[in-house]
């Protein structure tokens, strides 16, 4: 049994969701945040990368870390810091898709481990 098989029609909405928050991050920093995001889930290393990050990377993966390791906790700075790479309003697209991105994975990660996996 699968996932798609027990809540196939909450799996398509989540999977539409997944694909609007796609398009929110530009590509390259899509995948750093979810390499970042697995690689933290997992309890494992993230790929090495061909190229060093720039600072837009740098700071949006700090801010990435802190929301996966304590929210509640996060600084102005850090906050600030990631803000400066984006428009008004921007910060907020950026983190609803990491949200979005971290609920994904986890989801993928539990399904994998307790029901086989997503196809």
């Amino acid at each position: 049994m699968t996932l798609e098989d027990l809540q196939p029609d909450a799996l398509a909405a989540f999977d539409a969701a997944r694909a609007r928050a796609a398009e929110l991050i530009e590509p390259g920093l899509l995948r750093a945040v979810q390499e970042r995001i697995t690689a933290t889930l997992e309890g494992s290393s993230a790929p090495s990368r061909d190229c060093e990050p720039g600072a837009r990377e740098i700071d949006c993966l700090a801010l990435v870390d802190q929301m996966l390791i304590d929210v509640s906790s996060m600084s102005d700075e850090t906050v600030a810091a990631a803000n400066r790479h984006f428009t008004a309003g921007r910060l907020w697209d950026f983190v609803a898709a990491a949200y979005l991105m971290e609920a994904s994975i986890r989801l993928d990660i539990a399904s994998a481990r307790l029901l086989g996996g997503r196809p």
